[in-house]
């Protein structure tokens, strides 16, 4: 398509009274002005660097991929041993008390010889009992090392693994969709802008004209060339062109707040916005090529189909849980204990090693609901998937209509805007020679200002489409933002 005809040309900046806290980031060429300087220019790519800075939803993506990356790090833990190292030191003092004890003294018993002799032999016999307390201390020491290793589950670790990879690639996708997100909202809200501030601009030329067309009439009316009524309905006019600045003046101030709220910062420095992206040309070259390309490239796409094979891997796993379990461990302790009531050697070592085999036959239904559950999470994943690519289908469609749309509008702007000129060039002349009405010039009026209304529209209405364009298509950015 051919491009548009030359257009008048925009101001060269735009002062705005936008409040931007921490605006100065080292990543923003935009600088504080000294009191009495002209306030800096901020530019779209100014306004964008800022916003990824300070974006919440972007630093919680960033976590969110932080999170799906130690996943992916616990699920390699699945197929390492489990070690654990153990040991306990105990010191106990005990006080039985009353406790009988014998008393032991010699005895001597007498056996006759042979020769009629006696010998007396002595022994240890209880002569008698004593009650006392009795104090036992002791003390243990013991300490050992397990490990276990999982040498089969049904798969489900390996699952578990691709499950985790897959999420961390959904997040990952996730992440940088939500950067060309903050960078699209940024931009519309920017042109945004500016389409307020050019038709405030268009708002306050209709009402400098309707002010010049009252003076004329009132010059008319006293050489006796208009009616007093002409005078009064150019005043209605006038007022009416006021009103209409004042609106337009509100939603620039609105437009303002949602750039602010757009890259996350709060109002506080008054700032100069620079309007050269309304001088693009009008052209849909290159961009209705990408409209009839599969969207593989698109980031969200890329996420849900990451969901999706987490998803699916996750049902897998679940499976895992019909089948036998094999594990095999190993243990090592050390034990040394100091107390009168033990069994055994005071001080030991015992090594442990063997296999365990274990399958749920019957748990209740938690296996066969578990994969269940999985399943039909896994479908719902598909479906997204789907409706997604369908969504997103119809996206890039209406973006592309409205490009054209808008390329359409801004060749009927201009030619409404030759033609109202010069129909108001007539409305004028007639009235001055008396053969016109005021209605007539009022008429003419409102159709230049509508038609220059409808060429800012036309513009902006372009910008953003094609900005969202891009961003819907996943290959291609917006000239503006070809600094990244």
């Amino acid at each position: 398509m051919a491009r548009c005809p030359a257009r008048r040309p925009f101001p060269s900046s735009f002062v705005v009274p936008v409040l931007l806290a921490g605006l100065l980031s080292p990543g923003a060429i935009a600088q504080t002005a000294a009191p009495g300087d002209p306030p800096p220019v901020l530019t779209l790519q100014d306004c964008v660097r800022l916003a990824l800075d300070s974006s919440a939803g972007l630093r919680t993506r960033e976590i969110e991929r932080q999170i799906a990356g130690d996943n992916v790090t616990e699920a390699w833990g699945a197929f390492l041993p489990n070690l654990s190292l153990s040991g306990s030191y105990s010191k106990s003092d005990r006080t039985d008390f009353d406790i009988t004890s014998p008393i032991y003294g010699v005895r001597e018993v007498g056996y006759p010889t042979e020769e009629g002799d006696t010998v007396y032999i002595p022994y240890d016999a209880v002569i008698g009992s004593r009650t006392n307390d009795v104090n036992v201390k002791a003390t243990s020491k013991n300490w050992g090392l397990a490990a276990n290793l999982n040498l089969f589950d049904g798969l489900a670790n390996i699952n578990r693994l691709q499950a985790a990879r897959a999420r961390r690639d959904a997040a990952d996708h996730s992440a940088n969709y939500t950067r060309e997100l903050v960078i699209q909202n940024v931009a519309v809200a920017y042109f945004e802008l500016l389409r307020y501030l050019q038709l405030k601009e268009v708002a306050a030329e209709t009402r400098d004209q309707a002010a010049a067309e009252l003076q004329r009439t009132e010059t008319y009316f006293r050489l006796g060339s208009a009616a007093k009524s002409d005078v009064l309905q150019q005043r209605v006019r006038l007022e009416q062109t006021r009103y209409d600045l004042v609106v337009a003046e509100n939603r620039v101030e609105k437009a303002v707040a949602d750039l602010a709220y757009a890259m996350n910062q709060p109002l506080t420095k008054r700032l100069t916005i620079d309007p050269s992206p309304l001088e693009t040309a009008l052209t849909a070259e290159g961009m209705s090529l990408l409209v009839d390309q599969p969207l593989d490239d698109r980031l969200d796409l890329r996420s849900s189909a990451a969901e999706q094979q987490a998803a699916e891997q996750a049902a897998a796993a679940a499976g895992g849980a019909y089948y036998p379990r094999l594990d095999v461990y190993s243990r090592y302790s050390r034990a040394y204990d100091e107390s009168p009531y033990r069994f055994g050697s005071q001080e030991s070592e015992s090594w442990l090693w063997g296999a365990q085999i274990s399958w749920d036959i019957f748990n209740r239904f938690q296996n066969s609901t578990a994969r269940s559950r999985a399943r039909a999470q896994a479908r719902i994943a598909a479906y997204q998937h789907e409706q997604a690519n369908l969504d997103a289908q119809l996206e890039v469609r209406q973006y592309d209509i409205a490009i054209r749309e808008a390329i359409e509008r801004h060749q009927l702007a201009l030619e409404r805007i030759t033609h109202t000129e010069e129909e108001l060039r007539l409305a004028q002349e007639r009235f001055r020679v008396g053969a016109g009405t005021q209605l007539e010039r009022i008429t003419a009026e409102v159709n230049l200002a509508g038609a220059r209304a409808d060429k800012v529209q036309a513009i902006c209405d372009f910008l953003i489409a094609r900005v969202r364009l891009s961003r819907a298509t996943g290959r291609a950015q917006a000239p503006e933002l070809s600094w990244r």
